[in-house]
């Protein structure tokens, strides 16, 4: 089974929970940590290297709100660590964290990196009001 690290700054993972609670209920291994502004970058990685600790060697997908900042570069450290049990994905939407909610067992952690970004993908879409 994949466990599901969401991280970002300033309470994104923790609306993202806050998302899940009301739409799809929260996956016993899907976690969340964020990025403030008082513990700084220190503390996201003392509380990811705690969670890390718990998890121990199994399969992790790391979903993280902003390409290439600093709670990206802490996964992005950790996947270079352990290439064939991490992979980490950025820019998630909410029908994608959804998607991931619900257990997959079948899928490989690859494929549930590129499930959850075509979801997102396919999911972002312009209304457009019919000109009559």
């Amino acid at each position: 089974m994949v466990n599901i690290i969401v991280m970002g700054h300033g309470g994104y993972a923790e609306g993202v929970r806050g998302n899940l609670e009301m739409l799809s209920g929260i996956p016993r291994r899907m976690y969340f940590l964020d990025l403030d502004g008082e513990g700084g970058l220190g503390e996201l990685e003392k509380k990811l290297d705690e969670l890390l600790e718990d998890i121990k060697d199994e399969k992790i997908l790391y979903a993280c709100d902003l390409l290439g900042a600093s709670p990206f570069r802490l996964a992005a450290m950790r996947c270079v660590e352990h290439p064939e049990t991490q992979v980490l994905v950025t820019g998630l939407n909410t029908m994608a964290y959804v998607e991931l909610s619900i257990p997959a067992e079948e899928l490989s952690l690859t494929e549930l990196a590129d499930r959850a970004i075509s979801t997102t993908i396919e999911s972002v879409s312009k209304f457009d009001i019919p000109i009559i």
